[in-house]
């Protein structure tokens, strides 16, 4: 994998907006420029040295505060929670990466969706074929085409370019099916239904998402419904 020693570190809170705004733009640039697989391991590195960075800041503010409150007591001063313009400034950067760290795991769902529904498709198409007569599938197969002239038309794909259902036919025929496969002989395939598969993707993580935000929090209620009742005094 190349390395990018000149891309600016978007970590880093001393960037100004054009300098940020340079990086992101490197970074699209760089994600049209790498293979899938580049691209994910990129978004991986980036998503752990967000961790890294989330707890290292949880760690400071925790340090602080503790710090704050063993001087308090040595002064015989009670604990507090008032927190100092150092502590805001950590938690307002934490909760920012976090905030950021959540977009990219949201983000990264999203493309595992994508790919599922994408091969959900595919093998809908693959019973089509199937289903054809050896003549039908033999036009398909050569031209991308009916016997007709026709596009092909899939009820799970819509309507298929010519050389992307000729390449199809061919990986069914050769018993190629599983995309990781079917994408190293056809890498547009993904972008060429990435309209539709984003939109049903995203409706499918959010979903997800916000079920197991519900369970959450249903689980949340119940411990606090369990939790013993302190005795008056």
């Amino acid at each position: 994998m190349p390395k990018f020693e000149n891309a600016p570190n978007l970590n880093n809170p001393e960037l100004n907006s054009a300098e940020l705004e340079k990086g992101v733009n490197i970074e699209k640039k760089l994600e049209i420029e790498l293979s899938p697989e580049e691209s994910e391991k990129l978004k991986a590195e980036e998503q752990e040295t967000k961790q890294q960075e989330i707890s290292r800041l949880t760690e400071s503010v925790e340090g602080t505060k503790a710090k704050l409150n063993e001087a308090r007591e040595k002064l015989g001063l009670p604990s507090t929670e008032e927190e100092l313009p150092s502590i805001l400034s950590d938690k307002e950067k934490l909760e920012k990466i976090q905030a950021e760290q959540g977009a990219l795991e949201k983000e990264h769902l999203i493309q595992e969706e994508k790919e599922k529904i994408l091969q959900e498709k595919l093998d809908e198409l693959f019973k089509e074929f199937e289903a054809l007569n050896p003549r039908d599938f033999e036009s398909i197969f050569k031209s991308g085409r009916t016997r007709e002239g026709r596009n092909v038309e899939s009820s799970s794909m819509g309507e298929l370019d010519p050389e992307i259902a000729k390449s199809l036919a061919e990986a069914f025929k050769e018993g190629i099916k599983l995309l990781p496969k079917i994408l190293e002989v056809l890498p547009e395939l993904l972008k060429k239904f990435d309209e539709d598969l984003t939109k049903e993707a995203t409706e499918r993580v959010e979903q997800k998402l916000e079920e197991e935000k519900k369970k959450m929090e249903e689980k949340q209620k119940e411990k606090e419904e369990e939790k013993p009742e302190e005795p008056m005094e």
